[in-house]
């Protein structure tokens, strides 16, 4: 069983081999590993991951889902659709109700900026994966909105942390404590 450290580190050498320009990664990597490993630990201890985004990075939501339990020769991971908007704080804690109602355990997995209800719902819930852009926030991968590449890097980003999924359900890598 390898660290994932070390398989992250090869993982996106070899993405950056296939031309995929995962260089920029690489120089992150410290930060996405360590997001990446205490995600993955909250799915295999049976947390659902509901998926929320900002409203230009709903394309990229659609893709998630329709990605991520796909034609997969691994078992279904709950990674969910979360569609509701709360208006107030009230309705944001009807929906925080529901929610511990409905789950087990349930965290967010957010993409996009911080400026509306969705993304302060997701930060403010514990082991939620944070993917924020133009802000710098702890436990979080940051992300810059005007970047040419951004859609480029989102997707770049995905493939890494599925192929990390089935390398951690099929005990070929070992998650950081």
């Amino acid at each position: 069983m390898e660290k994932i450290s070390d398989w992250m580190l090869k993982t996106i050498r070899e993405e950056n081999n296939h031309g995929f320009l995962s260089g920029w990664l690489e120089e992150e990597r410290f930060k996405w590993t360590k997001l990446v490993s205490n995600t993955l630990t909250r799915i295999m201890q049976e947390t659902s991951f509901l998926v929320v985004c900002d409203s230009q990075r709903e394309w990229f939501k659609s893709y998630i889902l329709s990605h991520i339990n796909h034609h997969k020769n691994r078992p279904f991971v709950p990674i969910l659709d979360f569609t509701l908007l709360p208006k107030d704080s009230q309705e944001t804690q009807n929906i925080k109700d529901m929610l511990d109602i409905a789950y087990k355990d349930y965290a967010f997995f957010y993409i996009g900026k911080r400026n509306n209800a969705l993304a302060e719902l997701a930060i403010g819930h514990e082991n939620s994966f944070l993917w924020i852009l133009d802000e710098s926030l702890q436990d979080a991968f940051c992300l810059n909105s005007t970047h040419p590449m951004l859609d480029f890097r989102l997707l770049q980003l995905y493939k890494i942390f599925d192929l990390a999924l089935s390398a951690c359900i099929f005990g070929k890598i070992e998650l950081e404590s």
